[in-house]
């Protein structure tokens, strides 16, 4: 722990020997109106875990969480650490970031076998902050009188693959036994607790 009754595992708790049970990764670094901003969607994650007594590595690293912000040297590696080494990944799948290199991670699980679930934190949609989804932007007007044709269809084409991505990915790993698909936190929380101790709802 690194402080009394919280359970994150920072990197430098790795770099001593610390090994959590969870990884919580997914969406993070949000584009807003003023750059990129924490996520808050997993800290109702983190709290719960806190509460049951489960360690996790959250990857999100932020002042607001870790005192620091993300430094690729020594986060990086106990980032992938933890991925590989955790009995339970989580990867959180907003609508406002593309989850690209959420997907892989999630392809690269299911092709070695290991548990991990996918949790569709209103993350059905591809919505970007400030282009909207899919009908929104192609009915903005003055959005494409202001970027011009190019860059206007070029963030359509970028709001059609966050969307088709969301889409794919349950069809593609629908008959993997190593990825759970939940859609709402209280599915989370069963699968999770299913998963860490075999008792309650199968999935």
């Amino acid at each position: 722990m690194s402080e009394s009754g919280v359970m994150l595992v920072t990197s430098e708790m790795m770099q001593a020997g610390a090994n959590p049970q969870l990884f919580t990764g997914g969406a993070c670094n949000i584009q807003g109106v003023n750059g990129p901003e924490r996520n808050p969607g997993r800290d109702p994650l983190a709290h719960w875990l806190d509460e049951m007594g489960w360690s996790y590595f959250d990857p999100q690293i932020h002042p607001s969480t870790h005192g620091r912000d993300y430094i690729w040297g020594i986060d990086g590696p106990q980032e992938k650490k933890a991925r590989q080494q955790a009995k339970i990944r989580i990867y959180e799948i907003t609508s406002t970031t593309i989850a690209a290199v959420t997907t892989l991670e999630i392809m690269d699980d299911a092709r070695v076998g290991r548990r991990s679930i996918v949790w569709y934190n209103g993350g059905r949609s591809f919505a970007p902050i400030g282009l909207g989804d899919r009908d929104q932007l192609k009915n903005n007007n003055a959005l494409r009188h202001q970027v011009g044709e190019t860059v206007y269809h070029h963030l359509v084409a970028y709001v059609n693959a966050g969307r088709q991505i969301r889409y794919e990915l349950p069809l593609m790993l629908a008959d993997c036994p190593h990825i759970v698909f939940v859609y709402s936190f209280d599915e989370l929380t069963k699968a999770i607790h299913f998963l860490m101790t075999g008792r309650g709802h199968r999935f």
